[in-house]
Parts: structure tokens; sequence; C-alpha cells
């Protein structure tokens, strides 16, 4: 596989890329720094790492196969865990580190000496360790299976889909009444999969009027918000939920329905699925200063011939008003592999945001900033996109098939998922003269 480094307008491949890994991985036997490797134990050294990288995923009802809570949950996945984390392919954050935005909310990649210690660890017999090491057990409770916290209000599809063990993929727009009788703003919002076998993705949107006539049941893919509606969040293989900036909310007004946009992909076996989506609200009465806005960036009638990689695809958006980027997340599907955002400024600058080498359909990760950058009105969001359709992704159903957009799971896509505030030109020179002033 190719690293990637930045070139103008997007991504070049520019050399090897080993086993995954983004950073050279440590030396099989690495141990933390000034440690002997017989001393690294579960309770004191690896649990830390775990509750801070690893459970808010693998515990029980999220994406992950195991849980990791405990000792004994943890154990018997020692070796795999070392293999995996020493390729850097878990915890997954598939971006590179050495360009662009470095500071994300959401980075849970492990540190050099993280890994060495886990590495340690496991070459020692994995050992347990004293019981009183243990640190306390995380915020959210073991049966707490919700990213966002409890959620103030959970609307459920009403009936189960039935989804066949094979055939073709299907899409459904399911209207479900969210029973709110008052209007109020959301603060974070999930969506939960009843079966994240079958559900390809789930994109819902806030109706403000009831549907028409024979408006529910099998539909196109209609990914996009139609007149009334407000896009919420769209959850995919490896997402999880989004929790907004302090300040920042989404107006759900008082008889909204919710629609749920769903493609399922059969598995080989029939399964029934009732998918969920999660809210948690602002105190009532609490009005946000700032409404949080989506744009897809999107690269349209991709042509991505049998056999062939690097195939490069561009997407623009223009800012029409100043505004600060909250979130970019990636989303492509099995032949997916780079994709980066950069802002093209009025004056012709150009910064490269977050370049994402090494894209993972199966864990489709939103990237949030921690110091959110502001641009003014005017700038060029330019996403570039490359596919891999050769037989050497192993992620690829068929590198003999050419493929360009569609909404099969055989189809391709090339999106970039963006959150923007839109700010005052006072504000934005604000911000900008704090980042100016920060990096001198």
């Amino acid at each position: 596989m190719r690293a990637w480094s930045r070139g103008r307008g997007g991504l070049i491949g520019v050399g090897l890329y080993v086993a995954g890994a983004c950073l050279a991985a440590p030396a099989a036997g690495a141990q933390p720094a000034g440690e002997d490797a017989a001393a690294v134990t579960f309770t004191r050294d690896v649990a830390p790492i775990l509750q801070r990288a690893c459970q808010v995923c693998h515990r029980p009802g999220q994406m992950a196969p195991m849980s990791l809570l405990t000792y004994k949950e943890t154990r018997p996945w020692a070796r795999a865990i070392r293999e995996r984390v020493v390729r850097r392919e878990m915890p997954p954050w598939h971006l590179d580190r050495t360009v662009g935005i470095r500071e994300y909310i959401n980075d849970r990649s492990l540190t050099d000496e993280e890994i060495g210690t886990i590495a340690a660890w496991v070459d020692a017999g994995a050992p347990r360790g004293d019981l009183a090491d243990r640190p306390p057990p995380p915020a959210f409770a073991a049966d707490d299976e919700w990213y966002i916290g409890t959620p103030d209000l959970i609307v459920t599809m009403e009936e189960e889909m039935v989804v066949a063990a094979r055939g073709p993929d299907t899409f459904f727009n399911i209207y479900v009444p969210t029973g709110l009788t008052e209007d109020r703003y959301i603060r974070a919002v999930e969506v939960h999969p009843g079966d994240r076998r079958v559900v390809h993705h789930v994109n819902t949107f806030a109706v403000q009027e009831p549907p028409a006539p024979g408006e529910n049941g099998l539909a196109g893919f209609r990914n996009v918000a139609l007149p009334g509606e407000m896009w919420l969040k769209e959850t995919s293989i490896g997402n999880s939920g989004d929790i907004y900036p302090e300040g920042t909310g989404r107006l759900l007004r008082a008889g909204a329905v919710i629609r749920f946009n769903i493609h399922y992909h059969p598995v080989g076996e029939e399964a029934r699925d009732r998918t969920s989506v999660g809210f948690r609200f602002h105190p009532r009465g609490e009005v946000p200063e700032k409404t949080l806005v989506s744009r897809f960036i999107t690269a349209r009638n991709l042509d991505i011939p049998a056999g062939a990689r690097d195939v490069r695809h561009d997407g623009y958006w223009t800012l029409p008003r100043p505004a600060q980027i909250i979130h970019f997340r990636p989303h492509m599907h099995y032949r997916g592999q780079a994709m980066s955002l950069e802002a093209v400024l009025p004056d012709g600058r150009v910064e490269l945001l977050t370049s994402v080498p090494r894209y993972d359909v199966n864990w489709q990760l939103t990237y949030s900033y921690e110091n959110p950058p502001a641009f003014p009105a005017g700038t060029v969001m330019h996403m570039t996109s490359y596919h891999d359709n050769s037989a050497g992704n192993r992620n690829n159903p068929d590198p003999t098939m050419w493929t360009g957009s569609g909404s099969r799971t055989i189809d391709e896509m090339a999106i970039a998922h963006t959150d923007w505030i839109f700010l005052t030109d006072a504000e934005y020179r604000e911000i900008a003269s704090a980042s100016v002033a920060n990096q001198q």
C-alpha cells in the first residue's frame, strides 16, 4: 500500500506504506520507557489505556465485537490486541498526523509509549497485577449503550423490517412521529441500528410536516433533505454519535416526524431490524447562540475503471458566509482509498485541514476539530478522493468490474460530511486574529 502526502489540490502517492502504520511501529518486544517488561500489569498500566482509547466501543451494546472492560474479558484477546495496536490498526484513527490540523477532540489513537506498554504486557504473559491498582471505572455504565449518554428522547421505528438472507440491496423511507409537544434544541444525536450486520447506513431527517400519502415504504435513495426537512445524522459502519460544541444546537420542532432513510444489505441469513435515533436536548428555555449546519461536499459522476487504483475525483463547496468547520467525516464504500479536505482562501492561499490516507470502510470516523478553524466568505472547500478498484484492495467485491456513482453497496460514493457554524464578519475577524496571535 502507499503512503500519501499533500500535493497541489490533493494527495500524491509517495512511497511504501508498511503494515498499515502511519508512524513507525514499535519493534517486537518493545517496552515502555524506563520499565522492566515483567513489571507491566493490566490493572496498573494497561487498563487506563483501554479506558481512554478502547472501551467507548469495546463494551456491551457497542459496535466492537468484544468487551474489554475487565481483565477476564481482555486476557483471551491479548495477542490479537498486541498485533493490532503495534500495526496501528486499533484504535482506528486513519489520518496523516504529519500534515494539516493536528488536534482533535475525539482522538483516541495511542502514543508510542502506550503501544510499547501494551506490547510489553503481552510479551510478559499478560499478567493481571494487583486488584488494588485498578483505576476507577469509566464514566459510562456497562449497560449504557449510548455514546452521547442517556438520551432525553429515543425515536424507534414502529415495525420490524425483515431483511432477506439474499437478494439486492433495499432502501426504505420510514416515518416515525417524535411525540414532541414543544420545541427543543438538540445538543447531541446518535443513530442506533437494530442489527448492525445488515444496516449499511442510515440518514435521519426531521420532517416538520407529515409525509404525503404513500411516502412510507420502499423508496429511492433520497439521502438529502427535502423541502421542510432538517438533516440530523448519518450513521454507517464504525461511526458513533455526534455531540455538538458548547453554545450550539439544532431546533427540533414540536410535532416533528423522523424520516429514517435506511439502506439494507443482505448478509446470508434473514435478519430483523428496528433502528432508533436518540437525542439529548439543551435545558428547556435555553436557546443556543449558534445553529449547527451540515453540508455534503460531493464528487459526482465517479468513473472507476476495473483494476485501477489511485483513481482521483474532486468536490467543491464555496462558503456563502464566514464560518467555522466543526466536523469532517469521509464517506466512501468498499473501494474507498483516501480522502483529504482543504480550504482555498479568496487570496489564493491553500490550507490543508485533514488528510485521511488510510480510509477504512469498516471504521467511518468523524474527525472533530479541537480548535475549529474559521474561514472568510468565498473560501472554496475542496475535497479530494481516491478509490482503489484493484485486486490489492482486500475489501474490493470485484476488481474486474467498472464502478461508478450509486447507492448500492457495490457502487461507490465520495462524500465529505462537514458540520459548520456560520459567523458574522466581526466574529470571523476576532477568531482569525486570535489564531494568528497563537501562532506567533
